[in-house]
């Protein structure tokens, strides 16, 4: 990966281009008036920009840049903190104190109004597969500034962690999550989001299987919920029950512990 920063004020945003080049081991580049299509022409590589107030991160195989953003996290936010209701919250039964481990962070949508839910006692933790993307949302949840200061807050009470999300399963102690939750990326397209957009040029497309499945009920205290796309075989395949949202492009389902 190249790390470079934006043209305008490109002296004063030096040391943070490196510190950004350390934690991705990646190689720093002076910009030199040289546009992003041109730095990839030349190495090759994914080019991450470095900007005072925006990190930006840019494929090599074209396509959306990918920054951080809470996308559509802030509608479901006001409507939360009014209402009380989200469908996420209401499949997996979320209260105050609980744990939800979120197995396909993204841009962090659903771990922000999980956090929400079980408040400053409870833990959100995301897991992301993809270096660059976890450590630009990490970065974007703890210094994102716009919206109610109960939704900023909430942000930088979440955990990111960079691993696959089997190999962290595998890893933690049986029963140690209230909740374990899976969003992988439709099979059929439903957004037109920039964001999204972005956030699949770089985003593991690594499907669920039963090993995943079985790792996630092992850890799992009370149950596993699905987002997916209301067409999606998953949700039979792995046997759970589905709260059907009429004209809603995705459904939730759970699986819950078998005790």
């Amino acid at each position: 990966m190249i790390v470079t920063t934006v043209r305008k004020n490109a002296d004063v945003l030096v040391e943070k281009a490196k510190d950004w080049n350390r934690v991705l081991s990646g190689q720093l580049v002076n910009r030199n008036d040289r546009s992003v299509q041109d730095l990839i022409n030349e190495y090759n590589e994914d080019v991450l920009v470095v900007g005072r107030d925006k990190v930006t991160l840019h494929s090599v195989n074209g396509g959306e840049p990918f920054f951080y953003h809470p996308n559509s996290a802030m509608f479901r936010v006001k409507q939360f903190l009014k209402t009380g209701y989200d469908p996420l919250v209401q499949t997996a039964q979320l209260q105050r104190g609980m744990s939800f481990l979120d197995c396909t962070l993204g841009l962090g949508s659903d771990s922000l109004v999980a956090q929400l839910a079980v408040g400053e006692q409870g833990l959100v933790r995301g897991i992301e597969a993809n270096q660059a993307l976890a450590n630009l949302v990490r970065h974007g949840l703890q210094t994102w500034q716009e919206g109610q200061k109960e939704m900023l807050d909430a942000m930088k009470r979440i955990e990111v962690i960079h691993e696959d999300h089997f190999s962290y399963l595998a890893s933690q102690p049986s029963n140690s999550f209230d909740i374990v939750y899976f969003d992988p990326m439709f099979d059929t397209h439903i957004s037109d989001s920039s964001g999204i957009q972005g956030l699949k040029q770089f985003a593991c497309h690594d499907d669920l299987d039963e090993h995943v499945i079985k790792e996630a009920l092992r850890v799992a205290k009370e149950r596993i919920v699905l987002k997916d796309h209301y067409l999606s075989k998953r949700f039979k395949r792995f046997g759970f029950e589905v709260i059907k949202r009429q004209h809603a492009s995705f459904h939730y389902g759970w699986l819950d512990k078998k005790t």
